[in-house]
């Protein structure tokens, strides 16, 4: 029987989640956004679609 082996998935590092990536500009500062903060807006970190949040990839 063979074992299917696994290895650290090479899109997230292992960690299962794409971390959010902070932007500031001086165009954004005062903007009525939710998520400005002085001119600094920032996506969420997200679930790593190749793994689906193990860290792992199997191959």
């Amino acid at each position: 029987m063979a074992q299917k082996k696994s290895s650290t998935c090479p899109t997230c590092m292992g960690k299962g989640v794409i971390e959010g990536v902070c932007e500031t500009s001086p165009e954004w500062d005062g903007a009525a956004n939710e998520q400005s903060d002085g001119g600094r807006i920032c996506t969420p970190d997200d679930k790593c679609p190749t793994c689906k949040g193990t860290g792992k990839v199997e191959g």
